[in-house]
């Protein structure tokens, strides 16, 4: 059985049912939809399905299902999605005649499905800096890279494309700057060390004086 991290003893909104002749109506909700809905008997703790999201059951049929509950106990529901938090409530039995009940459930990503979701945010960002460079739209690429570092400042990959858009800029300063940024954020990043040499060795070409034979181009 699925380990819940939350367990709620709910006090849910209940509205006085208004029509004769008229069945209450037990409701629940979920965002995002197609959650399943448990009920969890007392005894035995085996979870019975009652149906998916958003499911509206006759209070009489859902009596039918806990035929265990007496009259001023409390039933157990689990909502449960694949990739979200599973949620346990606690309701009073009582609350069933004469009212309506609604349960309305905001599920949380768990754990891996949430790495999951930030790893495709990731990849997004990356693809669409990708595109903006590769048209020359240097500054649309620096833009979304500065959204992929607001969340994950530690990304190495990001703060390398960085630099090699500063590069292709020959802004070698500030691609030199974001290269060991990346380097320092991943020691392993090889290709950064070749380029930070790359680097240097340009640079040091610039600074040469006009009339040094050893600068490039001379003989």
């Amino acid at each position: 059985m699925r380990n819940f991290s939350t367990f709620i003893t709910i006090i849910l909104a209940f509205f006085l049912f208004h029509g004769c002749g008229s069945t209450p109506v037990f409701n629940v909700k979920s965002d995002p939809l197609q959650a399943d809905v448990f009920y969890v008997p007392k005894d035995t703790g085996e979870k019975k399905p009652l149906g998916k999201t958003p499911l509206s059951m006759p209070v009489e049929d859902l009596k039918d299902k806990m035929k265990d509950i007496n009259s001023g106990e409390f039933f157990t529901l689990s909502i449960e999605k694949e990739g979200y938090v599973s949620q346990t409530f606690v309701i009073p039995a009582t609350q069933f005649g004469s009212s309506i009940l609604e349960l309305d459930v905001k599920m949380k990503l768990g754990q891996i499905a949430e790495e999951k979701k930030k790893a495709k945010e990731i990849l997004d960002g990356v693809f669409l800096a990708q595109k903006f460079a590769l048209s020359q739209q240097f500054e649309r690429a620096q833009i979304e890279l500065d959204k992929i570092l607001v969340q994950f400042p530690d990304f190495s990959n990001a703060m390398s494309m960085r630099g090699a858009i500063f590069f292709a800029q020959k802004k070698y300063d500030e691609s030199a700057k974001w290269y060991e940024k990346a380097l320092k954020a991943d020691p392993k990043m090889e290709e950064v060390v070749k380029i930070l040499a790359k680097i240097k060795s340009i640079q040091s070409g610039e600074r040469q004086p006009a009339n040094d034979k050893s600068s490039p181009g001379k003989k």
